[in-house]
């Protein structure tokens, strides 16, 4: 595998994951729109998760767990695309209500109010939370443990897809940024259509992931 082709695998993976936590584009949107600080305070919370990806990433690679065959690696997405499919057909038998969607809400615009230190524990919490993320992530950190690459081309294709992996906690911050004037109205619309549409985003996410993922697995163990 050349290192093109390894980022292209590790992009599929990170994009994966990142797409498993939506929840962080709505919290950062809020301590934008909520905190004294906002920029600040969105990227503390963005440093929070950042801090738990990089931590276990390291940890993953180090350990040399990852370093498998291609069977095992197979399995690994197999076993992926299983939890996808699983997270869908659990939201098509769900039922959103009045409720749930205000409790959502109300646990968003408690971590959004927070300080600089409980917003940086808060991204560490959200990370957490989300672990399914992390698990999918680590079919990413599979693919650059078994590639031919040298030391130096593993640490950028990590990085590469920790990038993309956090996208989701840190695009808000980097809307706001370069369109402060606009981004207030563009990331309230979008956390209201998040909300919204959080039951059908799983299903549509968990159906096309895990038959992605499940197929990538079988087409080498078949």
């Amino acid at each position: 595998m050349s290192f093109g082709e390894l980022l292209v695998q590790v992009a599929t993976y990170a994009v994966a994951a990142a797409v498993a936590a939506p929840i962080a584009v709505v919290v950062t949107a809020l301590i934008l729109g909520v905190s004294k600080r906002p920029v600040l305070g969105a990227w503390t919370f963005v440093a929070g998760a950042a801090f738990i990806d990089v931590g276990f990433s390291v940890l993953m690679l180090a350990s040399g767990l990852l370093d498998v065959s291609s069977d095992a690696s197979a399995w690994i997405d197999a076993v992926l695309g299983t939890l996808f499919l699983v997270m869908g057909v659990l939201a098509v038998f769900s039922t959103d209500t009045p409720e749930k969607d205000s409790a959502r809400r109300a646990r968003a615009q408690k971590v959004a109010s927070s300080n600089l230190s409980a917003l940086f524990l808060a991204g560490i919490a959200v990370q957490l939370i989300n672990i399914d993320a992390l698990a999918i992530f680590t079919g990413a950190l599979k693919e650059i443990a078994s590639a031919d690459v040298s030391t130096t081309e593993a640490v950028v294709a990590t990085s590469f897809g920790l990038a993309v992996m956090l996208s989701v906690y840190y695009a808000p911050a980097v809307i706001y940024s370069l369109f402060p004037a606009r981004a207030s109205g563009w990331l309230e619309r979008m956390s209201e259509w998040i909300l919204a549409n959080s039951r059908m985003l799983e299903i549509v996410v968990g159906i096309a992931f895990g038959v992605y993922f499940i197929a990538k697995g079988l087409v080498v163990l078949l």
